[in-house]
């Protein structure tokens, strides 16, 4: 089920609440340091607590060493005192999933858990009446509806942790069952038949960060089927060696299609190169081969992206479309490139149900997106996009969304100062000029 919309508060940058809901295409722009990186990787943090046998409500290691050292690094201002909030929305035509839970820091154990739920699912729903977080000293269970709450709960270390969750039109008795992440283990709750095995899931979330790996110079023919880039977009030239050898090149063709836009004449290959395999650049009319290695920054840095949406195209799921989260796409591109970028996305949202969250800085690539909605002949309606800006007030984060309407237009809460320096650069370029005409008169 594709994802439709996710909920943050008092999470890292984000004091308040904050609801955002996902377009086809969303782009989120904002200032250095306003906190747009922390949103745009959200919906990762989020999938951690699916899918997991973890009894933390965040598998973090799954994010790898670099994602943060102490879970309390993710309560804003690391205060603890609080719990955070996370939700999210999932939905197709025919289904509809939602989560939204309560995490709670236990300093007792140094560890966080579940303290609020409110889950909706195609066959049940479930909401947590109580925990068993008791208080030093004391038997009573903290309710969390705000009755009667022991201040400070606290366990004792290596105590199983036991949730009560009331399950609207069964019988009025909670059931005690243990989490696995965000999501309650009901496999031994009676009368819910194979309920507590469902995969409930926001479903593929894939991530690509501003830095792209460097290119090798040679590299070896997988083993397997390769199917997904890395977050750097490790992997790329397997992906593309084992299509040309195995798959008669259909994926390294439509790559070349949609490079076609970005560098003209230039195409891509894999050659052998002893035991191992090569990417190099062709072109038209000419028997030279450049090893992608030699090639321009940018080249290497669009490539992940072309990439992964052809494969999207050729081998995609449309009942498992995933979310596609990249950041700064357009780094090291010439802005005639930004444009082609918002293309195809736009192309391939449309056409394989892929979602895109795009962090940039690129005027160039808004304009675009912009303008192919404003345009008559053209399949793409206000709603394939939606646009967000993360601004700082008061020592929080907080992110509002600017409409955009079917002439392609931006609301009046455009906030002043964005893209602007262009024009007024322009000005004061002018202004200089006529400034030495006059002296010089």
């Amino acid at each position: 089920m594709p994802l439709r919309k996710i909920v943050l508060q008092n999470y890292r940058c984000f004091r308040d609440r904050q609801e955002i809901e996902l377009a086809p295409v969303t782009v989120v722009l904002g200032k250095n340091n306003s906190g747009k990186s922390v949103l745009t990787r959200a919906p990762l943090v989020i999938a951690t607590g699916f899918n997991t046998d973890s009894t933390a409500p965040l598998d973090l290691d799954r994010l790898g060493p670099d994602t943060v050292d102490d879970f309390r690094e993710l309560f804003h201002d690391h205060l603890t005192g609080r719990p955070i909030k996370l939700g999210l929305v999932a939905e197709d035509d025919r289904l509809l999933f939602s989560l939204e839970a309560g995490i709670q820091y236990v300093d007792s154990i140094n560890s966080a858990v579940v303290s609020s739920l409110d889950l909706m699912s195609p066959q049940f729903k479930a909401v947590i009446v109580s925990s068993r977080l008791v208080g030093a000293g004391q038997q009573d269970t903290p309710d969390i509806d705000g009755i009667a709450v022991t201040p400070e709960p606290q366990i004792r270390r290596g105590e199983k942790l036991e949730y009560e969750i009331r399950l609207p039109g069964k019988e009025p008795l909670a059931h005690r069952v243990g989490f696995r992440g965000l999501v309650p283990d009901l496999s031994g709750v009676p009368g819910l038949g194979d309920v507590g095995t469902l995969d409930l899931s926001p479903g593929p979330i894939r991530y690509l960060s501003p830095y792209r790996e460097r290119v090798a110079r040679h590299h070896r023919l997988p083993l397997g089927t390769p199917s997904v880039l890395g977050a750097q977009g490790e992997g790329m030239a397997g992906i593309l060696a084992h299509d040309f050898r195995r798959d008669r090149g259909a994926l390294v063709e439509r790559v070349n299609e949609l490079l076609a836009t970005i560098v003209p004449d230039w195409r891509i290959a894999e050659v052998p190169a002893g035991p191992l395999w090569s990417t190099v650049l062709t072109r038209k009319g000419s028997e030279v081969r450049v090893n992608l290695a030699d090639a321009g920054t940018g080249l290497a840095q669009v490539l992940p992206i072309l990439v992964q949406c052809a494969l999207d195209e050729l081998r995609g799921e449309p009942d498992r479309a995933p979310l596609q989260i990249i950041e700064e796409p357009e780094m090291h591109l010439h802005p005639a490139a930004h444009a082609e970028l918002a293309d195809l996305y736009l192309a391939t949202a449309k056409a394989t149900g892929t979602r895109f969250l795009i962090e940039t800085h690129s005027e160039t690539l808004l304009l675009r997106l912009r303008r192919r909605i404003a345009e008559v002949d053209n399949e793409f309606s206000a709603d394939m996009l939606k646009v967000y800006v993360v601004e700082q007030r008061d020592g929080a984060s907080v992110v509002r969304q600017v409409k955009v309407d079917e002439l392609g237009n931006l609301e009046d809460t455009w906030p002043d100062g964005y893209f602007s320096q262009d024009y007024h650069e322009v000005r004061a370029l002018a202004a200089a000029q006529m400034e030495r005409l006059d002296d010089a008169s």
